[in-house]
């Protein structure tokens, strides 16, 4: 589920936990519902496990017995290698022996993780938990989560803002926007078909083609307007077969691959990559992928 902040993502992850009273609708585990603190004293349900952005620890204990604290009924072989999985996943090795108490407000974010993680539910929702953490260690904490979740058949709802970790970790992206849910299905099918430009900007940059822009040569029909990510265009170091021509053109490094700026006959913007350095001129040649 992605969305600008304010959009409802977090209240309904919410509803879906049992955090919230519903107002309408019904959310079930199986055949079991899912009721709200109206009804439950204690939240949640046994099957589902919420990582917030609200973290938890047991301050007066240690690293270690905060993870094992988790595994309550469990064989203390079993205990003794999941706590060493979890401790060197979230890179907790030279804390495991000291109190959380004792530990900076990024280490506590970690434990609180490490104990969310240590037993993966039938449904995991995830509220955007790792948003402070460096990027390789939240790269290694997804790869485990994506398989750990494919290993039991767990059902994984992710809230983010972040367009890279929805097309990157999902299957299905839901796009929230001022309450409603706007757009759902496919990743493949929300970024490259959007319901609207705002779903479009949400996952990325992109293009919107008019049928003015193109060159008389084109070959590309259109009726009204086509919309293309950047990566679906390419720059033409020659005129011909061109089906876009752009002007004042300006060009940048991402660090992944250059973004190439411009603007068409009717003023309309253009962003292209590409991955070689293309020599700038006043004109720049387009051609659709």
């Amino acid at each position: 589920m992605i969305g600008k902040s304010g959009s409802g993502k977090s209240t309904l992850i919410k509803c879906l936990y049992g955090l919230e009273d519903l107002q309408g609708g019904e959310v079930f585990v199986g055949k079991e519902q899912v009721l709200g603190p109206s009804y439950n004293l204690i939240p949640g349900h046994k099957d589902m496990k919420l990582v917030s952005q609200d973290y938890y620890v047991l301050d007066n204990h240690t690293v270690e017995e905060n993870i094992k604290d988790m595994l309550t009924g469990f064989a203390n072989d079993y205990k003794d290698a999941r706590c060493k999985k979890i401790v060197k996943l979230l890179d907790l090795n030279p804390l495991a022996k000291l109190q959380a108490k004792t530990l900076s407000s990024g280490q506590k974010q970690r434990v609180a993780i490490a104990r969310a993680l240590t037993v993966i539910p039938r449904v995991l929702l995830l509220d955007e938990p790792f948003n402070n953490l460096d990027r390789p260690l939240k790269e290694k904490l997804f790869t485990f989560i994506v398989n750990e979740v494919k290993k039991k058949k767990t059902s994984l709802l992710i809230i983010t803002h972040d367009a890279d970790e929805a097309l990157k970790y999902s299957q299905k992206i839901g796009v929230m926007d001022e309450g409603q849910l706007v757009q759902f299905g496919l990743q493949d099918k929300v970024y490259y078909q959007p319901r609207n430009l705002k779903v479009a900007s949400l996952l990325g940059d992109y293009n919107v083609i008019k049928k003015v822009d193109l060159e008389k040569g084109s070959k590309t029909v259109l009726k009204k307007q086509l919309f293309l990510r950047p990566h679906q265009l390419y720059v033409l170091q020659k005129a011909a077969g061109a089906d876009l021509v752009v002007t004042n053109p300006s060009l940048y490094f991402n660090g992944k691959c250059f973004e190439l700026y411009g603007e068409t006959k009717s003023g309309n913007g253009v962003v292209v990559y590409a991955f070689t350095e293309p020599k700038l001129a006043d004109k720049m040649y387009i051609k659709i992928k």
